[in-house]
This record gives structure tokens, sequence and C-alpha cells, in this order.
């Protein structure tokens, strides 16, 4: 018992081998090998029996053998419960299993974060391409969430990735799809995928919003859609006002007795989960690659306030919060450059009329 020399492939190591007890508790036996001298095993268990003593070590003890997917089983409940994005968290809690379930939490470090980050990059998503920095950016975010929820339970001292910083590098699309490339892809879609896509480009609502739609949300006499918190990224309900193609789109589909969703799966009955495959035979089909179900939001954005819709009234019908998140959204591209440069010369133009002064002369001086 205590401290120990031994033997190991030629070695002389030192181990520890100590009964620890605690003030409120049963003694318990530690014993620690493979320590490079004597002098440090001598240290280590006089800390030991220091920390048992202040009612530590048996805390630490257990913390240094929780695993990344131990911590994650024990955030389950509660992230589902609490999160609406839980669908998506699962698919990005995946990803992290894979690479680091097995891991210490206490061990993880930046070391962990980049090899991990390096072995995704190396990976395709379903769209052929590596993921996104963005991407990478959400499931560093989740793992950070499941483990100061630990750190909340008093099963982790502290969080060992708190000062890891994210990516942030810009993701921002640009792809707007206006009314001549709708039609294209209107047409070359399936039939039960074109009444979707058509709430989608003219609504503005979120895909998940759109599958998830239920025939007792819907008013075709008032033209509207009554959206409650739960079913979107909001604290507050929001009503969609639907265009007349778009009630009129709803009033042909089929609605059998009992039906509870707009959008069924035809195989399932039950909501669509996942729109790839046929909303990508479409695009292909209308030649418009690259483009994703989510532009259509951005394109709902963009069109409405070049329509002349203030930018107020647009974030009210799209349901996005924050300024900052709308104009993620709201594209300026160079038409947008060229009315406003016009728009600014007829008002020169009114102006002048209105002071009676001839127009000025909009002549460059020549070169000296």
């Amino acid at each position: 018992m205590g401290v120990t020399k031994y033997q190991s492939y030629g070695r002389t190591l030192w181990k520890v081998d100590a009964w620890l007890v605690r003030p409120d508790g049963p003694p318990i036996r530690l014993r620690q090998s493979k320590i490079p001298t004597r002098e440090q095993a001598v240290a280590l268990e006089a800390k030991l029996k220091t920390d048992a003593f202040d009612g530590q070590f048996f805390e630490r003890h257990r913390l240094a053998t929780e695993t990344v997917a131990e911590l994650w089983a024990r955030y389950e409940d509660i992230g589902r419960r609490d999160n609406r994005s839980w669908p998506t968290d699962v698919g990005r809690a995946k990803h992290l299993l894979h690479h680091l379930g097995g891991v210490r939490a206490t061990a993880l470090s930046l070391r962990h974060v980049e090899e991990y980050r390096g072995r995704r990059l190396g990976e395709r998503t379903p769209r052929g391409g590596p993921p996104s920095p963005a991407t990478l950016d959400c499931e560093l975010e989740l793992l950070k969430r499941v483990l100061n929820y630990a750190v909340r339970l008093g099963t982790l001292p502290h969080n060992p990735i708190a000062d890891v910083r994210l990516l942030r590098k810009p993701n921002v699309r640009r792809v707007v799809v206006d009314e001549d490339a709708f039609g294209r892809l209107f047409e070359a879609s399936e039939e039960s995928l074109r009444p979707i896509l058509l709430v989608a480009f003219d609504t503005g609502m979120r895909q998940r919003e759109v599958l998830d739609l239920r025939w007792e949300q819907v008013d075709l006499r008032s033209g509207t859609i009554e959206l409650a918190p739960q079913d979107t990224k909001s604290e507050a309900p929001r009503r969609v006002v639907l265009t007349a193609r778009v009630v009129e789109a709803l009033r042909t589909l089929p609605r059998g007795i009992g039906a509870a969703f707009v959008f069924p799966n035809p195989k399932t009955g039950k909501a669509w989960q996942d729109l790839r495959k046929p909303f990508l035979r479409a695009v292909r089909k209308a030649k418009l690659d690259g483009l994703w179900f989510h532009d259509l939001r951005r394109s709902f954005v963009t069109r409405a306030r070049k329509a002349g819709i203030s930018e107020s009234v647009v974030m009210r019908m799209s349901g996005h919060k924050t300024r900052a998140v709308f104009d993620r959204y709201n594209v300026v591209d160079e038409s947008d450059l060229r009315i406003a440069a016009r728009a600014l010369e007829n008002h020169g133009r009114v102006l002048d009329t209105v002071a009676g002064s001839e127009p000025k002369n909009t002549k460059a001086p020549p070169r000296k």
C-alpha cells in the first residue's frame, strides 16, 4: 500500500495504491501506475488524500470517465423537449458521436476540434460537396450546448472547449429565383410537388412550416394560414396571407375524411420528412443546377421588397425576427442600384421643375 516501485519492460516505474477516505463517505481504494518518478508518486498520493478530505475526489474520479456519447444521452431528453430544431440536432449529433463519441469529455481540447473539422471536410454531404464552415460551426455549437448542460447538472466542472472559436466564415447565398425561373421549375416538378413549391415561393414559409402544414391551420375563405409558436421559429403566432393562385391550388388538393396534413406523403400518409430527391429531379430537369429549396424563401423576400413592399411588412410576412437575419435574405443586386440611380435622376428633374429652372447640364466637364 502507498507508493511502491515496480519494473515494466526494463523500466523502473512507480505506482500509488491507497485508500482514500472522505469525512462524509466510506473509504475507496485508488490505484494508479506508470508514474515516472517516486517524487511524482508521493506528490500524487498527497494530493489525492487532500482532495478526498475536502470531498472533491469522488466527483473528479467519476467525471474522468464521462464520454461525449454519455453526455449526449443525458442531453437528449431535455433537447427533445425544449428545442424546436431537435430533428436537425439529431443529424448533427450523428457526426459528433461518430468522430468524438468515445472521447472523455474532460479530455476534449482544441486538438480534438481541429481533427474533427479536418475529418468532416473530407466527407461529402448529400449535395456532393464537403460541409460548409457554417455547418461545422452548428455542430460545434451543439457540442458546446451538451457540455454546458453537463456543467449545469454538475456532471462536468467546466466546459473544456468553451474558449474554442467558431469559424464564422461568410455563408450567405445570393441565389434568387424570378417568376420565369420558378415557372420552369414548376413545370418540371412532379404533380405532388407543385403545390408545395408554389406555397413556398408565394409565402416565403420555411420548408418545415410548409411540409408540416395541417388543414386546421388553413382558412381558404379568408385566404390565410395561422402558424402557432410551436409551428414556427418564433415565440409569437404568425398569420400568413395567401395569394390567389395559392388559394386556388389548395382548393384543388384532394382532402380525405380525417386527413390532417395538407401535403401528406402518399406512401406514409404523414408529413413529408425529406423532399431532396423529387426536388433535385425537378431542378435538373429545369436546368437550375445548384438551386436549394430554401432559395425560394430568399426569393420571396427579395421579390416582395422589389415590388415596393416596405421591409418591415416583408419581415412580418416572412417571420424574420431580427434585421440581421432578414438582411441575409434580402439580396440587393445591380438592377436595384440602377433603379436607385434613375430614381435620383428623376427626383432631381422634379426639383428643377418646381424651382422654375431649366434642367442642369449633366455632361461631365472635359478633361484638362
